[in-house]
């Protein structure tokens, strides 16, 4: 089920819209969905991070905060150079 959302934007945002829409041969609309459910993946993802990295979190809750596998998780946080607290325990319950 869809809802409608009025949003206001400067025009000079909806000129990039279109342009982007234009070259990726979408309509703005779809446009603009795609780069909702991307920003709100990455923002659940920055979201939980920062609450691990201050261990106000687990790594379990924070995987599940950001909707992705625990393995996902772990692989993002190595490609950004985040330190785990994790301890053997922790990798034997994943594994």
């Amino acid at each position: 089920m869809t809802k409608q959302m009025n949003l206001r934007l400067d025009e000079d945002l909806i000129k990039e819209f279109e342009e982007l829409a234009e070259q990726e041969n979408l309509d703005r609309s779809a446009l603009v969905r795609k780069i909702l459910i991307e920003g709100l993946q990455q923002e659940r993802l920055n979201f939980a991070l920062q609450k691990y990295m201050i261990k106000e979190i687990s790594i379990e809750r924070a995987a599940e905060i950001a909707k992705i596998p625990l393995h996902d998780l772990i692989l993002k946080m190595s490609q950004l150079g985040i330190p785990s607290n994790l301890t053997i325990e922790d990798f034997e319950k994943i594994l």
